[in-house]
């Protein structure tokens, strides 16, 4: 579940709760529509729409926030790993099994790979597994057993995404020789005084993704830079998603 706030050019907000199904088809008609959509690291997100009213040349911006109800928090490498078993397969949890397999209560397998009964009952407490209809199957082919199919939410493949693209600038160079300055970099050619000093404004951003860097004049461009980058990859995500 999520909660959606709408937040409209003039401020006045309205909230009300949405289900994952719900949020999904919000996602993907803002993508298909071309709104900026950046997902958020507590499993979230953020779309933004610019609305032309005819009052003036500058659009208006209306938000649409999505928080999770629980927020997905720290993902560990150990908790990520199986994620990407369960994402990858037909993942299910035993929920009755006979004596034999009895220890096997409360895992969650996939394939040949699987999750621990209390690491599996974290991941449901913390929202990152949606549980579907229990069903009844056969241990081996002939024990009976219960089983509820496991799949990994949509809070939780918004928030590995967001972390998987954390974004930073780094502050201008400030006044600095000639020769120690990339000319093609440098925005502002101003010396100093006597000085012999140029001031370079430009301020690179990178992403944790290792494949997109970009230099910007000044770092509020590199900000806004980098609030692009974010956006074009949640875009390219949820087109993606299942």
């Amino acid at each position: 579940m999520f909660t959606k706030t709408i937040t409209h050019a003039d401020g006045d907000t309205a909230t009300e709760t949405s289900t994952e199904a719900d949020a999904l088809r919000l996602l993907r008609t803002a993508v298909r529509r071309g709104y900026r959509v950046e997902a958020t690291r507590n499993g979230g997100a953020i779309v933004e729409r610019d609305i032309h009213n005819g009052r003036s040349i500058v659009p208006e911006t209306r938000t649409v926030t999505l928080e999770p109800v629980t927020p997905v928090g720290r993902l560990t490498a150990t908790v990520r790993e199986s994620l990407s078993d369960i994402a990858a397969r037909e993942a299910y949890r035993i929920d009755v099994a006979e004596r034999e397999f009895r220890d096997q209560v409360g895992r969650i397998s996939a394939g040949f790979r699987g999750v621990a009964p209390a690491a599996a009952a974290r991941l449901v407490a913390r929202g990152l597994v949606v549980l579907g209809e229990p069903y009844e199957a056969t241990s081996n082919g002939y024990l009976p057993e219960t089983r509820t199919p496991v799949r990994v939410s949509l809070s939780a493949r918004l928030g590995m995404h967001a972390q998987d693209h954390r974004t930073h600038t780094i502050a201008p160079a400030g006044y600095v020789r000639p020769a120690d300055a990339d000319l093609h970099m440098v925005t502002a050619g101003r010396q100093t005084p006597g000085g012999g000093l140029v001031y370079s404004r430009a301020s690179a951003a990178g992403c944790t993704c290792r494949t997109w860097s970009a230099t910007g004049d000044g770092r509020d461009d590199a900000r806004r830079l980098a609030q692009g980058h974010r956006q074009q990859q949640t875009a390219e995500f949820i087109r993606t998603l299942p």
